[in-house]
């Protein structure tokens, strides 16, 4: 993605020692940058295992799933140079998939998460404030699938994000049509 809106694109990542937005200078030398080292605990439970960017409006935030195949649903905003960490669900089991997308047309992107353990289900978190201080979870699947990895797309061409989810326990593969207002 841009993300210093300068027309070249640059790599975010997750690991055990956190997350790392990467880019190519104009000298053809890479970069490094930690944004946040995730989950503060001591290896091997730190970091993080899987980071998307959101928005909401013009604000951006990072959404990861901690630490490495957690149990943490994590949003962070920036706050000056620093990146504040907020968990708003600690109940996942093994934690595999995490992106966001604006499911309602309101400009506010809102986060799908999933696990793939024990109880494996996706989850749809919505920012209640407008700030992202409060979250509100909403189950799209409990139980019925191993969340191994989702993506968004209009997948009935209507207008509206759909979900698709892929199961690995589970061995099933789900489509979750948006039956909302058309934006």
């Amino acid at each position: 993605m841009d993300w210093d809106g300068d027309g070249r694109d640059e790599i975010l990542t997750a690991s055990f020692v956190g997350i790392h937005l990467y880019g190519l200078g104009k000298d053809g030398k890479w970069t490094r940058r930690l944004l946040t080292p995730g989950d503060p605990a001591a290896w091997p439970n730190s970091g993080a295992s899987d980071v998307t960017v959101g928005h909401l409006g013009k604000r951006r935030f990072l959404a990861s799933i901690e630490p490495w195949h957690g149990n943490q649903v994590v949003v962070c905003r920036q706050q000056g140079r620093q990146w504040r960490r907020q968990v708003i669900d600690g109940t996942f089991v093994e934690g595999h998939t995490i992106l966001t997308a604006d499911l309602d047309g309101d400009q506010r992107d809102e986060i799908v998460a999933g696990y793939r353990g024990a109880g494996g289900s996706v989850f749809i978190y919505r920012d209640q404030d407008g700030d992202g201080n409060n979250w509100k979870r909403q189950a799209l699947d409990e139980g019925g699938i191993a969340a191994a990895a989702c993506d968004v797309a209009d997948l009935n061409g209507d207008g509206r994000p759909d979900i698709a989810c892929i199961g690995s326990a589970t061995a099933n593969l789900k489509w979750y049509e948006n039956l909302g207002k058309h934006p």
